[in-house]
C-alpha cells in the first residue's frame, strides 16, 4: 500500500475535475482528498501500487471535455492507516496563482436535452448549465472559481440546486453557475426607453419581435448582441442605417448544422469548428443560392457561421427564420455593452427592445472569429470560448511581463513563467470607452492571475496610447519593441523559434525605427532584435491618415510617383472618374510637392491604390475594406504577374512598385477586367515577397520565414505565397493560435522583451 501526493495544473477548476477524481477513487477503491487551489488542485491518495498507477494514467486520458490537467510533481508521502474514503475539501489559497481559468463553454448536450424536454424542471430555462458548459471567464472575478468569486454569489440556490450541487455523483457538483427558474436568473423585455413589457414570455415575445423584423438587443454570455432576421433587406438596410455600418460583414447564427450547410461551403475542418466548444464564428464560403439578404455581407465572399452556444441563443432559434444577423452590441469603435443599464442608454438609437437578465457579465468578451486555411483553424480574432486559455510556452520567461499590445484590435498580454495570458479582443484604443475597457482588461486578467510585472513591453510610437499607459505603470522597466518586430516575434514565440528568421511583415501602417511608416518590411530577425533588409518602395499618403480611409489617394499618389505630375495626374483622372476632378488636382498636388504627405512602404496602402485604381473600392467604410474587395476579385486559374524589379539601395532591397503600376495602367487603358488586375497583382506580391525572402535567407542560411500582419488575413495572397516559398525550399509560418494582425501584436511584444530583458542581465 502507498500514499501519494499529486499536484496537478492548467484547466482543473470549474470543469467537473474534483467529482470526476472522486468517482475515479472510487472505481480503484482508492481513499484521500483532492482540493482547489490558486495553483490548480492537490490530491492525496492511497492504495494498491497498481491502482494508484491506473488512477493516474486515467487522469490523463479520461478527464472531462474541458478539463486539461497537467500533472507537475508525484511524490510519496506517509500512508494514513485511519483513512477510509475519499473526500473532496473546501478551496485553499495558496502562495502562488498557476490554476488556468477556463473559458466561456457552449451548452453541453446534457443541458440541450434537459433544455428541450418538456417534463424537465429546467425545460425552457434560458441559465442551464453544468460543469461540462456554460459561463466561466465572463463571470469570474477572483481564485480558486468559487461560487462566491463569481456573479452568481447574489443568487441563493434551491434545495434542489443545492443537493446537485452537493453531490460528487452529480454532473452538477460544484458547478458554479448551478441554477434553475426557481432560485436563479431571470429574462425580461424592455421597450427602446427601457420600459419593461408586462408579458408572462419574454423570449416568446421576443421571437414575435424578431420575426416581425425589429431590432433586438439581447444580453448574452460576454455582452450584447444586435439582432434582426438576416432573410430581410429592410431589417439589414435598417440596423447598418442606424449602426452606421454601410458595408462590413454582420456575423449570422443558424439553428444548426444542418442549416449552416444550406447557407455554406463547409468541409471537416469548418464542420469541427462551428460544433467545437468554443463556438466562434467561423468564415465560410457562400452558396451561389440562398435564403439571407445579400445585404448581411454585401462585399464578401464569405459568411461568418456561429452556432447558438447558449440555452438563451437555442431558443432563440425556434423562431421562424432561416438565420439571424448576430453583430455586437455597441456603437461604431465602442467595446461591446455588457451592462444593463449602459446598454439601454448607448444602444436606443439602434435596438427597438431590449431582451435582458440579471446574471450580470464581470468581464466582456467579443465572439471570437476563426476561418479554415489549408485544413488548419486561422484565428481572425480571438476572444470568447479561447480566452483566457494561456499559450504555453518552451520554456520560463526570464521575468513577468506585462505587454499592452497595438492601438487597433489591441489586446494585452501577461507572461508568468512559462504560460502566456494573451487577452480577449479589445479594440481601438482611440476612442474613450475602449481605452477604458483596456485599462480594466489589464486591471482584471492581472488580478485572475494575480501578476506582478517586472516589465511592460510597448510599440515604439510615442503617441500611442497603450505606449503612454506602459510609460506611466509604476516601478517597473520599460521595453519599447517596434511594430513590426513584434509581429515576427509573434509567430517566433507561438512556433518557439529562436533565430535568425527571414521576417515578412505587411500591414497597413506601423512606426518604424528610423521614424518614418513601414508597413512592408524585409526583416533578419531573432528574439531580441531585427536588422531591416529591405521593404517595398516607398510613396507619399497624401492627406496622412485620410489616405487610410480613402483609397484613391494612394492611386494618385503611386501614379504621381511613377509618371510624374502631368502625366500621372492625367491618368488619375481617367482612371478615378467617380472622384471630383477638383479633389483629384489637389491629391495630386500635395503628392508631388510631400505637402501633409509622410512616405510610407506600406503593402496595405498598395493594395488600397491597386483596388481604387481598378474601380473596385474608393473609399474605405471599414478596416481593409478595399484590399479585402479586390482579393473578393481574384478569378481561379490565373498564373501570370506583374513584373517585379528589386533594386538595390544602401545595402537593402526595394520591391518596386513602378513596373507593377505601368503594367496596371496599360491593362485598364486596354479595358481589362478587375478580376484580371487583381489577380495579376496578388501573383506579383506572393512572388515578388518570395524572390526577396530567398535572397534573405541564403544570407541568414536559414531557411525559415516567418509572415506577420494584417495583409496576410488575405487568404488568397497567404497560400500563394506559403506555396511559393515551400517551392523554392523554405518553411513559412504565421501565426494560428493568435490573430495574424495586430491582435498578437502584445505576446510579440512580450517574447521581444522577453529576449531583451535577458540580454540586459
Amino acid at each position: 500500500m502507498e500514499r501519494r501526493k499529486i499536484l496537478i495544473e492548467g484547466a482543473v477548476q470549474g470543469v467537473g475535475f474534483r467529482p470526476f477524481i472522486h468517482n475515479l477513487a472510487a472505481k480503484y477503491r482508492l481513499s484521500g482528498h483532492i482540493i482547489n487551489t490558486t495553483s490548480g488542485v492537490t490530491i492525496e491518495i492511497q492504495g494498491q501500487k497498481d491502482d494508484l498507477v491506473r488512477f493516474e494514467a486515467a487522469i490523463r486520458d479520461e478527464h472531462p471535455p474541458l478539463a486539461q490537467p497537467t500533472i507537475t510533481a508525484v511524490e510519496p508521502i506517509p500512508f494514513n492507516e485511519d483513512e477510509r474514503s475519499f473526500v473532496i475539501r473546501a478551496s485553499q489559497q495558496s502562495q502562488e496563482r498557476r490554476a488556468a481559468i477556463t473559458p466561456d463553454a457552449a451548452m453541453c448536450a446534457d443541458c440541450l436535452k434537459e433544455l428541450t424536454d418538456p417534463a424537465d424542471r429546467r425545460w425552457h430555462y434560458s441559465f442551464i448549465n453544468c460543469t461540462n458548459c456554460g459561463p466561466r471567464y465572463t463571470i469570474i472575478f477572483d481564485l480558486p472559481y468559487d461560487r462566491h468569486k463569481t456573479t452568481m454569489k447574489v443568487f441563493r440556490m434551491c434545495s434542489l440546486c443545492q443537493s446537485e450541487y452537493d453531490d460528487p455523483a452529480n454532473r452538477r457538483f460544484h458547478a458554479q453557475p448551478n441554477a434553475c427558474g426557481d432560485c436563479g436568473p431571470h429574462l425580461w423585455l424592455s421597450d427602446s426607453q427601457g420600459q419593461q413589457i408586462q408579458t408572462k414570455d419574454p423570449l416568446a415575445r421576443t421571437i414575435h419581435h424578431l420575426e416581425e423584423g425589429y431590432i433586438v438587443a439581447i444580453k448574452g454570455l460576454g455582452g450584447f448582441h444586435l439582432a434582426v432576421r438576416a432573410d430581410s433587406d429592410s431589417a439589414v438596410t435598417e440596423l447598418r442605417r442606424r449602426k452606421y455600418r454601410k458595408a462590413m460583414a454582420f456575423a449570422l447564427m443558424v439553428r444548426d448544422l444542418e442549416a449552416a450547410h444550406q447557407l455554406a461551403m463547409i468541409d471537416p475542418g469548418a464542420e469541427e469548428l462551428i460544433t467545437a466548444t468554443a463556438r466562434p464564428i467561423v468564415l465560410c464560403l457562400k452558396k451561389a443560392k440562398g435564403p439571407l439578404s445579400h445585404l448581411v455581407a454585401p462585399t464578401s465572399r464569405f459568411w461568418g457561421i456561429m452556432l447558438p452556444y447558449t440555452p438563451l441563443h437555442t431558443l432563440l432559434m425556434e423562431g421562424r427564420y432561416p438565420a439571424l444577423v448576430m453583430t455586437s452590441g455597441n456603437n461604431t469603435d465602442e467595446p461591446i455593452e455588457n451592462e444593463n443599464a449602459s446598454a439601454l442608454k448607448r444602444l436606443n438609437g439602434i435596438a427597438d427592445f431590449f431582451l435582458m437578465h440579471n446574471r450580470d457579465i464581470y468581464t466582456r468578451c467579443d465572439d471570437s472569429v476563426v476561418k479554415v486555411f489549408q485544413s488548419k483553424p486561422l484565428m481572425i480574432r480571438r476572444a470568447r470560448g479561447y480566452v483566457p486559455q494561456p499559450i504555453s510556452l518552451k520554456r520560463s520567461w526570464n521575468k513577468d511581463i506585462l505587454a499592452v499590445g497595438a492601438e487597433l484590435k489591441n489586446t494585452v498580454t501577461y507572461v508568468k513563467s512559462n504560460q502566456a495570458y494573451t487577452s480577449q479582443h479589445i479594440g481601438t484604443l482611440t476612442d474613450a470607452r475602449t481605452y477604458e475597457s483596456f485599462k480594466q482588461t489589464i486591471k482584471k486578467l492581472g488580478a485572475l492571475i494575480e501578476a506582478r510585472p517586472q516589465a511592460v513591453a510597448c510599440d515604439l510610437h510615442p503617441a500611442m496610447l497603450s505606449t503612454q499607459f506602459a510609460e506611466r505603470y509604476p516601478e517597473v522597466q520599460l521595453v519599447p519593441v517596434q511594430h513590426h518586430h513584434a509581429h515576427i516575434a509573434a509567430v517566433m514565440g507561438e512556433y518557439n523559434l529562436e533565430g535568425p528568421v527571414v521576417g515578412l511583415a505587411a500591414d497597413g501602417i506601423g512606426y518604424g525605427s528610423d521614424e518614418t511608416i513601414w508597413g512592408g518590411e524585409l526583416l533578419a530577425v531573432w528574439r531580441d532584435r531585427f536588422e531591416r533588409q529591405g521593404h517595398l518602395e516607398t510613396a507619399p499618403m497624401p492627406g496622412g491618415d485620410a489616405a487610410s480611409r480613402q483609397p484613391w489617394r494612394m492611386a494618385i499618389s503611386y501614379l504621381i510617383q511613377t509618371y510624374g505630375s502631368k502625366k500621372g495626374l492625367k491618368f488619375a483622372h481617367h482612371l478615378l472618374k467617380r472622384v471630383e476632378p477638383s479633389q483629384i488636382d489637389a491629391v495630386a498636388e500635395m503628392a508631388a510637392k510631400g505637402i501633409n504627405a509622410p512616405f510610407t512602404s506600406s503593402l496595405g496602402r498598395f493594395f488600397d491604390a491597386v483596388s481604387a485604381l481598378a474601380g473596385v473600392c474608393l473609399i474605405n467604410t471599414y478596416d481593409a475594406q478595399a484590399a479585402i474587395e479586390l482579393e473578393n476579385q481574384v478569378a481561379e486559374g490565373q498564373t501570370d504577374h506583374y513584373p517585379i524589379q528589386i533594386d538595390a539601395f544602401e545595402g537593402k532591397m526595394i520591391l518596386s512598385f513602378k513596373p507593377v503600376v505601368k503594367a496596371i495602367v496599360e491593362d485598364l487603358m486596354s479595358q481589362a477586367e478587375p478580376s484580371h488586375v487583381a489577380g495579376r497583382f496578388h501573383n506579383f506580391v506572393a512572388a515578388g515577397l518570395a524572390s526577396m525572402a530567398q535572397q534573405l535567407a541564403a544570407k541568414l542560411n536559414t531557411n525559415t520565414v516567418a509572415l506577420g500582419g494584417g495583409v496576410f488575413q488575405n487568404e488568397i495572397l497567404l497560400d500563394k505565397l506559403v506555396r511559393s516559398l515551400h517551392n523554392i525550399g523554405l518553411q513559412a509560418y504565421f501565426n494560428r493560435k493568435l490573430p495574424v494582425n495586430d491582435g498578437s501584436i502584445s505576446f510579440g511584444q512580450a517574447a521581444v522583451a522577453d529576449a531583451v530583458l535577458a540580454g540586459r542581465n
